[in-house]
């Protein structure tokens, strides 16, 4: 049992966050980077030896500065987290319409393999958007079913995940690791069986990869309006859901957690529980750009309006900060979920220490979140 000191999302036992570990492989490995770093080395004394013996050096110079590129793209890609291994590679490149998505996948990660009684399903799905919403009609939205759902009548929690700016729909199921971590958690019996919908949240328009989950009146998409009367209904519609705020849930890291907090609090008809991710507290410049007025601005100003939004019902708030970020993200969070806690709602506050701002920070921190969803979406009725 969690005791009232330590609640519900605020600690994970060691034995699971080792079980959460991993899941990289040669893309998202510094020994990739050393053994490409060596290799293109002895290219460059091969290349010279040439050079001094009059022969072409070229095509070895080219493959240098090929090889060079490749590292210090894998180095980027493990410094910042955005694919952990190859299989996700091919969720992360289909969420930006590249080549087509894997087929649903009996398991719990984005990666191929036999799944079993304890593993969910992972697919991607069109949610299609009336023209009014003005939404590209390609981008996907990614699913995740748990273990045992095709075979049962139950209804499920749903938790919506917002990706960050850039981003897609995908990048929970594949940088955030989300479908592992869920059977991680449901196989340790920390959470009970949810849906967990990755959202595709980028526009056209006006700050087309920063809505910010904003309405536009400059002209651009109206996303808002999709998450709340498009995605939901649709998910709502053709999946087994428990669908009311008690089993409902948003989250999201960087503009995706702005964007919890702005839908999660303008809309507590919807959502019973926020999963806010080292996040600003206001649109930001992507919000300049989707809204004409700074009057529009000030009304999604969450800094602003967390102490007086009017909340019907308790709206839980998990926050989790990035430790080595000392910037808004830290001031707006704390200030807000102070705000929420003096208004009596459940708030929960951690910090990843020695993590930035970056997906690796994003995939460690998304367990402790799905913890505390599941203890205030569970069985509420």
């Amino acid at each position: 049992m969690v005791g009232a000191e330590d609640p519900p999302g605020s600690t994970i036992p060691p034995r699971v966050l080792d079980q959460l570990a991993g899941g990289g492989d040669w893309i998202s490995s510094w020994w990739t980077v050393a053994v490409a770093l060596a290799l293109a080395g002895l290219v460059v004394l091969w290349a010279v030896r040439r050079h001094r013996a009059d022969r072409w050096s070229w095509p070895l110079w080219v493959v240098t500065a090929l090889g060079v590129a490749f590292t210090l793209g894998i180095a980027a890609n493990v410094i910042v987290g955005y694919v952990p291994n190859v299989a996700a590679a091919r969720v992360s490149l289909a969420s930006w319409g590249i080549g087509s998505p894997p087929p649903p996948l009996e398991h719990g990660s984005a990666e191929a393999r036999s799944g079993g009684a304890g593993s969910g399903r992972v697919e991607a799905v069109h949610v299609p958007a009336p023209a009014a919403d003005r939404m590209p009609g390609s981008s996907l939205t990614w699913i995740y079913t748990p273990p045992g759902y095709e075979a049962g009548s139950t209804r499920y929690p749903v938790v919506y995940l917002v990706h960050g700016s850039p981003g897609a729909g995908g990048d929970w199921f594949a940088a955030g690791n989300v479908p592992h971590a869920m059977d991680v958690l449901l196989e340790n019996h920390l959470v009970e069986p949810m849906i967990v919908v990755g959202m595709d949240v980028n526009g056209t328009g006006p700050s087309a990869e920063d809505t910010e989950c904003l309405d536009s009146t400059t002209g651009g998409s109206q996303v808002e309006t999709y998450i709340s009367e498009t995605v939901i209904p649709w998910v709502d519609a053709r999946y087994r859901t428990a669908d009311d705020w008690r089993h409902r849930a948003i989250g999201g890291f960087s503009s995706g957690g702005f964007c919890a907090l702005d839908q999660g609090l303008r809309h507590p008809e919807l959502y019973g529980a926020i999963l806010a991710l080292d996040t600003t507290g206001d649109p930001g410049t992507g919000g300049q750009a989707m809204l004409a007025t700074q009057a529009q601005w000030d009304q999604h100003d969450v800094t602003t309006y967390a102490k007086t939004v009017p909340l019907p019902h308790p709206v839980a708030l998990f926050v989790d900060i990035a430790g080595a970020n000392h910037g808004q993200p830290r001031a707006d969070l704390t200030s807000i979920a102070a705000d929420l806690r003096a208004r009596g709602e459940d708030v929960v506050v951690r910090e990843e220490q020695g993590l930035d701002h970056t997906l690796n920070f994003a995939r460690q921190a998304i367990p402790y979140g799905l913890v505390f969803a599941s203890a205030h979406l569970a069985d509420k009725s």
